[in-house]
């Protein structure tokens, strides 16, 4: 990972102010609008109202990324960070939210097509959000090593096998980019290990790494988790910290 790269990760650019205020100047338009024109002024508010909480929710990460970025950083042993649910339906809460303004409040055959494709979208990621289908991908930091959950399966990999770390980007979000020895590879259950292996080729086309970890998922800034795997790859000593404390021993009923 390039150093200009990873500036581009953390520095609010010129691009991000524009956008923000780009998307609060329309966002106050549609509020004056909709008084005179109630169709074209909520369509206005909705598109654009979201693309300022993007905004400034881009500004305000950044920003996070700037205090962080030389940390040491350290987890709960033995206990999944699972990707957020919340996120995901929020974004499909999004989809909805458009595609609904496009049918109700448009009357161009391009906009209420593109609302019914949005609005279908929509419903299919909160299905599968409440399925558990987009938020079943998990975490897991042992003593041993580090696990890559999955719905149908998990990969378990070894600290020492872990051969590169690095902070990525993914269409403009930041990712954690994980290479591993892929001979080192457990694959829990063992009928996991070919569509593993398949994914992780294909992530090593694309991104370049064999586990690309969108940290913005898991509600993680990507300089903490970056620092944490960091620091049990390049530490052995602070391996151990990841043992599950002991249960204590349950006492005697309450009388």
């Amino acid at each position: 990972m390039s150093q200009d790269a990873t500036s581009r990760l953390t520095r609010i650019t010129t691009q991000d102010w524009a956008l923000a205020a780009i998307s609060l100047l329309f966002t106050l338009a549609g509020l004056f609008i909709v008084g005179r024109d109630f169709s074209t002024g909520v369509v206005t508010l909705v598109l654009f109202g979201l693309g300022l909480v993007h905004a400034v929710s881009v500004i305000l990460r950044k920003r996070r990324a700037q205090r962080r970025r030389a940390l040491t950083a350290g987890v709960i042993g033995g206990v999944p960070i699972r990707q957020s649910r919340t996120r995901m339906a929020l974004l499909g809460g999004a989809l909805l939210a458009i595609g609904v303004t496009h049918i109700a409040f448009t009357t161009r055959a391009v906009q209420v097509v593109l609302g019914g494709l949005l609005l279908g979208i929509g419903v299919a990621v909160v299905i599968a959000v409440v399925l558990g289908r987009l938020s079943g991908d998990y975490l897991q930091f042992d003593p041993a090593g580090i696990t890559f959950g999955q719905p149908r399966g998990k990969a378990i990999v070894p600290w020492d096998a872990v051969t590169r770390v690095a902070a990525g980007e993914l269409v403009d979000n930041p990712v954690v980019l994980v290479s591993v020895d892929a001979q080192a590879v457990v694959a829990a259950p063992p009928a996991h290990l070919p569509a593993l292996l398949r994914q992780m080729a294909r992530c090593r086309g694309g991104p370049g790494a064999d586990f690309v970890l969108m940290t913005a998922s898991y509600g993680i800034d990507a300089p903490v988790l970056l620092a944490a795997l960091q620091r049990y790859v390049s530490q052995p000593a602070a391996r151990g910290e990841l043992a599950c404390p002991p249960r204590l021993p349950a006492g005697p009923p309450a009388s």
